[in-house]
Order: C-alpha cells, then structure tokens, then sequence
C-alpha cells in the first residue's frame, strides 16, 4: 500500500513518546512493504516517503517553507506548528499528489494530539482526496490544570474543534485502552463500533532484560547501589517529588539506595531543593534526556522502576499507557505506578506491576522497600510484565493488527 502519515512532529531521532510511536509505524510499515510519506506541522513544506523495504528517506521539497524547531508547548513556534502551520502543510500534500500521480496513496493514517490539527487537516485532506482515514489516539485529555490562563483557553478551544471532528468523522480510531475507549463513547459522543483497543507499542528486541550495564554503572558511580529510577519529563501532573519524600523512610530500611531521574522539565529546581531540605540529596542523581537508543541501557540499571505518581484517580477513566511504563516492563523490571495513572490492562497490581494509592508516600516508600529486600516477587513481577507485552504490546504485534485493519478500510473505500 501506498500511505500518507499526517502528524504534528516528526523525527529520525525521536526522543518525546509521540515521536518515538510515530517513527515506529512509519518506519516498519516501510520495512513490511509499504511505501509512507510523512507531512508534519514543524516541517509543512516538505514530504518525507519511506520507501517499500528501504532505510533511505526520500525528501520532497513541494513548498519553500524552512523546517522550524521542535519546541515542546514553547510560545510563538507551538502556537503557530499547532495551528497556522497546518494550511501549508495541506498544500503541499495537495501539490504532490497532483504532481507524482505515480504516488497516489491507498489510505492516510493520523497521530491524533487535542491541542494540535493534525488530525482536522488528516480529516480534510482524506475528503478531499477521497481516501479512507485511521486515526490513532495518541492522548484524548484536554489539559485543564495548566497555570496560564490563555494557554487553558487555547487547549479547550482545539481540544473542542478536535473531539467535533472525531465525532463527525467516519473512520475508524485506534485507542490505547478500553478505559479511553468508554470515555470516548461517553464524552467524545463516538460510535463504540468505530473505536478498536490498539496499545502502544514497545520495541521488546530493544526492550529486553539481558543487556549489560557495569560499564554504565560504574561510569555513573553506581556500583553496589539499589538504583530506583524514574524515566521522562519532570512535571507537576507526574509528581516526582512523592519519590523524594519517601526516600527518608527507605533510607532508614535500606542502604545504599539511589533515586534516578533521567529527564528535564519545570519541577526540576524544586526537586533538588526538596531533597536538600530532606538531608536525601546524596540519595538522588538528575540525568539530562538522552536518545531513544539509550534509553534501554539507562532501564536495565534499575532494581525498581516508577512511573506515574498522579495524586488523584481521574487519569483511570482516560486509560493511560505511558510509553516509558512498557518499556520498563519490557526490560523485565518491577514497575510501581499510582492507582489510576495507568491502565489496569497494563498494570495489573500484584501481577505487572505494583499500584499504589494516589498520593501514598508510605505505601510508595513499602513497596520499593519490599521489592528490592524480597528479590524473588521483583523478578516475577518482571517476568510477567515482559510477557504481557511480548503478547499485548510489542510492534511486531501490533504492525500486523494495523496492516489488517488498513487492508479493510481501503477495501471497503473501493
């Protein structure tokens, strides 16, 4: 088949989750025969066509627009990559397709985002040309607890545009869980018929328990250490300090414990400076992000993982499955997660992984506690979490699901 990605970023180096699964679809859809051509937002000049079983990357300049810098909800450049950006970008997808008649595509494909448009130009673009359309859901929350008054207005404002057009649209949506499946059926207004349970996707080659850390681990001076780790952005919906508060109580129960936070955002400052007033600083290491590539060698140094550490229940009905979570338990590791910041279909408690009740530091601080003295239910919680997607959420999976459900749109588009 010959198909049209349309999303907000794009990168060959993908460091941001939405990124990461966009690369991955666009890239073993090419590995599996298909030829992709990908229109971003930060880049709307140009097409980038993945070719069929190829690793070259064709680029197709069809307007004179410079690419612009990825900046993650920063100002003038999101505002204008979220929302004026997206006019260009349809015409240049227009141009092409006029021009390279030989290159007319089968189906478009979407990376749906509330606060952007990709998938309202997705959605024109496929009446305009004619094409079915599969959106994937990559986030549905329309993000109400940001500080800034005009940014809250400006996210509730697309967040309403987006969920109008999945309402009126036909096509069919991939969704991460059955609890975001249920919240749009209930809030978005959607058809249950149109909406198909479609994890996120892990790389389990990539992601796996045996890749060798000493060097790592003593690079970064962590030998003999039980290393706690807590992978992604740094940000107040994520609350990162409730591992520093239960450091204290770990610390009392188990030496040579070391918290490490791989990745940057506004709590970062607040964050040291609560472990200075915690006398834990010596206890805690801060990471700047790294590449995708690395981010398996950073996993496979952890005894415990941690996720999500959300303070109240509301994310559950959004059914949430954090790219950095299946990686974690890709790895094999024991992953602990707030009640409610992920999917149940993901962390199954006692099973996948260990829930604790939102906003509980001393059932945060027992349970780490628990897996690193009690070696034996770490590793089976490690084991089961691999298995679980190995079946559920690993690309070679999920590559295949989504090759059978374009084969049945474009069928039924004829």
């Amino acid at each position: 088949m010959k198909l049209l990605y349309v999303t907000q970023y794009y990168s060959a180096n993908p460091t941001h989750a939405s990124t990461v699964t966009t690369y991955e679809i666009v890239t073993r859809l090419a590995h599996r025969g298909h030829s992709v051509a990908v229109v971003s937002a930060d880049s709307p000049g140009i097409l980038r066509i993945h070719r069929r079983g190829s690793n070259s990357v064709q680029v197709v300049r069809s307007l004179p627009i410079p690419s612009l810098s990825t900046k993650w909800y920063d100002g003038f450049t999101t505002l204008f990559t979220h929302t004026l950006a997206h006019v260009p970008l349809i015409a240049a997808t227009l141009l092409f397709y006029q021009k390279h008649t030989k290159e007319r595509f089968d189906a478009i494909i979407s990376m749906y985002h509330p606060t952007h448009l990709a998938t309202v130009s997705a959605s024109l673009l496929s009446r305009i040309l004619k094409l079915p359309l599969v959106v994937k859901i990559f986030d549905f929350i329309i993000e109400t607890i940001e500080p800034n008054r005009l940014k809250r207005m400006y996210h509730l404002a697309l967040g309403r545009v987006n969920v109008d057009m999945l309402r009126r649209s036909g096509s069919p949506i991939l969704v991460q869980s059955p609890e975001l499946r249920d919240v749009i059926v209930g809030e978005g207004g959607v058809s249950n018929e149109r909406l198909i349970v479609f994890s996120n996707g892990v790389d389990v080659d990539l992601f796996r328990p045996d890749i060798p850390c000493n060097e790592l681990r003593e690079s970064l001076k962590l030998e003999g250490k039980n290393v706690v780790l807590f992978l992604g952005g740094l940000y107040r919906q994520r609350h990162p300090e409730l591992l520093i508060k239960a450091l204290p109580a770990i610390l009392r129960e188990v030496k040579d414990v070391v918290v490490l936070f791989v990745g940057t955002g506004p709590e970062r400052l607040g964050l040291m400076a609560l472990a200075e007033r915690l006398s834990v600083n010596d206890a805690v290491n801060f990471l700047e992000p790294v590449e995708h590539s690395f981010v398996p060698k950073l996993i496979s140094l952890a005894d415990v993982t941690v996720g999500p550490l959300s303070v109240t229940c509301l994310p559950t009905i959004y059914g949430s499955t954090p790219l950095t979570v299946l990686e974690y338990m890709a790895c094999g590791k024991p992953v602990i997660v707030s009640r409610g910041a992920v999917s149940e279909s993901v962390i199954i408690n006692g099973h996948t992984g260990i829930q604790i009740e939102p906003g509980d530091v001393r059932g945060l601080s027992l349970s780490i506690i628990e897996l690193i003295e009690n070696q034996g239910a770490s590793q089976t919680l490690g084991r089961n979490a691999r298995s679980h997607v190995q079946k559920v959420s690993s690309w070679n999976v999920l590559i295949s699901r989504l090759e059978e459900i374009l084969c049945s749109v474009t069928k039924g588009s004829k």
